[in-house]
C-alpha cells in the first residue's frame, strides 16, 4: 500500500463518543433496518442478493449517495453535515450487517426450521425422524397439520389472518442464541485486529474503496471524484451490467454473455478436468484485483487450475471417484495448518490478553474482546445444554471448528481482498463424518444443524469477513476497536429484528410455491441432509485421511516457502481457497486485474501504478452502482431471468 495511504489509514485509538454525533449513529441503524427488511424480501422472494460480496453492492452506491448530499449540506446546512469519521462509520456500521438478511442468516433459518416440522409428515421418507428431538418452544408448532406450517408451504386459505403469533415464543427463545454467535464472531475478529493491523501489516485491500471514495474530514468531495480516471473506469464497469438488463428488457439488444463457461472442450480422459471452467466477467473484481499483492492475485487465479489439473492426474492413475472428497478434505486440513498458523503468530498477543484479562485495572481492548469471547462460547455452551437440550461437547467441538473458519475466512478476506468466499465445506458435516453418527447421536444431529441456519451453515459469506474489514475501517478514522464492536452487535439485534418481522410475513403472504426458486427447494434441502445422515452411515475412510495428510503437508511447504524466500510468487491463501463456487466464478476477473498490475508495475513501476488507482476504484464503483440499479429495478419491474446468478 503506498505511503499516503498508509497515513491515512494510522489507527488512533479514540473514544467513539469524541468523534462521532448521535445523528450519525441515529442515521445508521435506521438505514441497517430499512435495509435489511428490503433486501429480506428481495432475497426469499426473488433471490435478488442485494448485499452480496464482502463489499456488498449495495454499499458503494450507498456511501456514493450519501458523499454527494454530504457535500450539498456542507454548504447549506453545515449543521446536518458529516466528517469523514461518521462516513465511514456509518458504512462500517452498514457492512457488519449487510449480509444478515440475505444468505448469511435470513434465507436459510426460517425456511428451514419449518421444513423439519413439514417433512416430518407420515407422507415424507423422514416421518417421525426430526420432531421427537426438537424442543416445542424452537418451532412455531410441532405439529406439520398446524397452520403455521402447512401455510408456509401449501397456500393460505382466502380471508385467514396470518399465523404470526406462533413465532412469537420460538423467535424469543432463539434470538438469544443467534446474538451470542454473532457476539463470538465479532470479539473474535476484535481480538485479531490489532495484531493483523499494526504488527502483520495486513493490506485489508477492499477497506481502500470507501475510504477513497467518502467525504473528505471537512465534508467535502474525495479528490477521487475529480478524476477523469475513476469516472472512465465507472463507465465502462457499468457499460456490460447495463448492455445484460437492457437485453432482458429488449432482447433485440444483443447479450453480453458476462457469465458463460468453457463448454466441454474434452469428451473423456484425465482433460475432462477441464471441462466446464466458468469465463465469468466481473469488472468491479478486476478493480480489486489490481489492488491485491501481486503473489495474492497470481495465487488466487493459479490454484483453481492447479486443483483441476490434480484431478486430472487422479484420473489419469486410475482414480475414478472421490475427486471433491479428496480436494475438499485437502482443504479441510489447509484450513487447519492455517489456523495453527495464524493463532501461533499471534500467540504472544493472545498470551498478553490473557493476562491482561485477569487484572481489572489493566485490561486493554485485546484483554476486553478476548473476554468477550469466552463469555459468548460459555453462553452459547450454556443455551444449546438447556435450551436446545443438545449436547455441550458436541456444541463445543461445532464451535470450535467454527472458529477456526471464521479466524482463516478473516485472514483469507483481509489480505487477498477476494470479493465473495467462504469455506467450501460445512463444518457440522466434517464433524458428522469424523466422528460417526451414532457416537454424536440423532438428538445432536438434529439440534446441531439446526442451530448451524445462523452463520456456521454460509457457504457464501461469513460474518467474520464483514467485521474484520469494518473494524479497521473504524479504527483507520479514529474510533476505537470496542466503541465500534458495541454499534455492531447493536446494528445485528436490529437487523435481526428486522429479519423476523420481514421473514415469517413474507413466507406466509406468497407461500413457497411463489417465492424464489432457492426458496423454493431449500426447506427440503435441508431436511433430506439430516435425514440422510440419520439414516445412512458414511465411513470415513483411509481416502479421506490421504486428503487431509496432501493438504496438510502441501499448506506446510507453502508457508515456510514464503517465509524462508522473499518474493516467493505462491500464496498459502491461495491453497486455502481454491476450491469453491466463488473461486471457480471470480478467478478470470483476478486474472485480469493480476495481469494489469503486473504489466502496469513492470513496464512503469509504482508511479504509473499509484496514477491507475482511480481508474480501479471507478471500475469498482461503476459495477457496484450499476449492478445494483438493474436489481432494484427488476424487483420492481421483473424480467424472465436475473442480470446475474448469484
Amino acid at each position: 500500500m503506498e505511503q499516503t495511504s498508509q497515513a491515512e489509514l494510522k489507527v488512533v485509538d479514540l473514544p467513539v463518543i469524541k468523534r462521532l454525533r448521535w445523528h450519525a449513529i441515529v442515521l445508521g441503524l435506521i438505514l441497517i433496518a430499512a435495509f435489511s427488511a428490503i433486501s429480506g424480501w428481495a432475497a426469499l422472494y426473488r433471490n435478488e442478493l442485494l448485499s452480496a460480496g464482502y463489499l456488498p453492492r449495495v454499499s458503494i452506491p450507498v456511501l456514493i449517495g450519501f458523499t454527494v448530499l454530504n457535500a450539498i449540506f456542507k454548504r447549506f446546512l453545515p449543521s446536518l453535515s458529516f466528517t469523514k469519521s461518521e462516513l465511514i462509520f456509518i458504512f462500517a456500521l452498514f457492512l457488519s450487517t449487510a449480509a444478515i438478511s440475505g444468505e448469511e442468516f435470513g434465507i436459510h433459518f426460517y425456511l428451514n426450521l419449518l421444513g423439519l416440522v413439514y417433512y416430518d409428515s407420515p407422507q415424507s421418507q423422514w416421518f417421525g425422524l426430526f420432531t421427537p428431538h426438537i424442543p416445542n418452544y424452537l418451532v412455531p408448532s410441532i405439529h406439520f397439520r398446524d397452520p403455521s406450517i402447512l401455510w408456509a408451504f401449501e397456500g393460505m386459505p382466502e380471508g385467514a389472518k396470518l399465523p404470526l403469533s406462533s413465532w412469537l415464543i420460538p423467535l424469543l427463545v432463539w434470538t438469544p442464541y443467534l446474538l451470542f454467535v454473532y457476539a463470538l464472531v465479532t470479539c473474535l475478529c476484535g481480538l485479531f485486529a490489532k495484531q493483523w493491523e499494526e504488527n502483520e501489516r495486513l493490506l485489508y485491500p477492499l477497506t481502500q474503496v470507501p475510504t477513497e471514495i467518502s467525504s473528505d474530514e471537512r465534508g467535502d468531495l474525495p479528490k477521487v471524484f475529480l478524476s477523469h480516471p475513476f469516472w472512465l473506469g465507472f463507465f465502462i464497469a457499468a457499460l456490460p451490467y447495463s448492455i445484460r438488463a437492457l437485453h432482458l428488457y429488449f432482447p433485440q439488444i444483443p447479450d453480453p454473455q458476462i457469465q458463460r463457461d468453457g463448454g466441454e472442450i474434452f469428451p473423456a480422459g484425465p482433460l475432462s478436468a477441464f471441462n466446464g471452467v466458468d469465463l465469468h466477467f466481473y469488472p468491479e473484481m478486476v478493480g480489486i484485483a489490481f489492488l491485491l499483492s501481486r503473489e495474492a492475485g497470481f495465487s488466487l487465479w493459479l490454484f483453481p487450475f492447479i486443483r483441476r489439473t490434480e484431478v486430472a492426474l487422479r484420473t489419469a492413475l486410475g482414480f475414478d471417484m472421490y475427486h471433491s472428497e479428496f480436494i475438499t478434505y485437502q482443504t479441510i486440513a489447509a484450513y487447519i495448518v492455517m489456523a495453527v498458523a495464524i493463532f501461533w503468530t499471534a500467540r504472544f498477543h493472545i498470551i498478553r490478553a490473557l493476562k491482561e484479562a485477569t487484572v481489572r485495572s489493566q485490561g486493554t481492548e485485546e484483554s476486553k474482546f478476548l473476554f468477550g469471547f469466552l463469555l459468548s462460547l460459555l453462553l452459547i455452551l450454556l443455551w444449546a445444554k438447556f435450551v436446545a437440550k443438545a449436547s455441550w461437547f458436541w456444541t463445543f467441538i461445532l464451535f470450535l471448528g467454527f472458529a477456526i473458519v471464521s479466524v482463516v475466512v478473516a485472514r483469507v478476506v483481509c489480505e487477498t481482498g477476494i470479493y465473495i468466499y467462504s469455506s467450501p465445506f460445512r463444518v457440522y458435516q466434517v464433524i458428522y463424518d469424523a466422528f460417526g453418527t451414532d457416537r454424536i447421536g440423532a438428538r445432536n444431529i438434529v439440534m446441531l444443524t439446526a442451530m448451524s441456519w445462523v452463520q456456521i451453515r454460509s457457504t457464501a459469506t461469513l460474518a467474520s469477513g464483514y467485521i474484520s474489514n469494518a473494524i479497521k475501517l473504524g479504527a483507520a478514522v479514529g474510533i476505537s476497536r470496542l466503541s465500534i464492536a458495541f454499534w455492531f452487535l447493536l446494528g445485528i439485534f436490529i437487523a435481526l429484528s428486522a429479519c423476523h418481522l420481514t421473514f415469517p410475513i413474507v413466507i406466509y403472504a406468497y407461500s413457497l410455491a411463489k417465492l424464489s426458486w432457492w426458496a423454493q427447494g431449500a426447506p427440503q434441502k435441508a431436511a433430506n441432509f439430516v435425514g440422510q445422515y440419520l439414516t445412512t452411515k458414511r465411513p470415513f475412510t483411509v481416502h479421506h485421511f490421504a486428503g487431509l495428510l496432501f493438504g496438510a503437508l502441501t499448506c506446510l511447504a507453502l508457508i515456510k516457502l514464503r517465509l524462508t524466500f522473499v518474493g516467493f510468487p505462491l500464496h498459502p491463501l491461495g491453497f486455502i481457497a481454491w476450491q469453491g463456487w466463488p473461486i471457480d466464478r471470480y478467478w478470470m476477473p483476478i486474472l485480469f486485474g493480476w495481469a494489469w498490475k503486473s504489466i502496469v508495475l513492470h513496464y512503469g513501476g509504482y508511479h504509473a501504478f499509484k496514477s491507475q488507482k482511480p481508474f480501479a476504484y471507478g471500475l469498482i464503483a461503476g459495477g457496484s452502482t450499476s449492478l445494483t440499479f438493474w436489481i432494484v429495478l427488476r424487483l420492481f419491474y421483473p424480467t424472465a431471468e436475473s442480470i446475474i446468478a448469484d
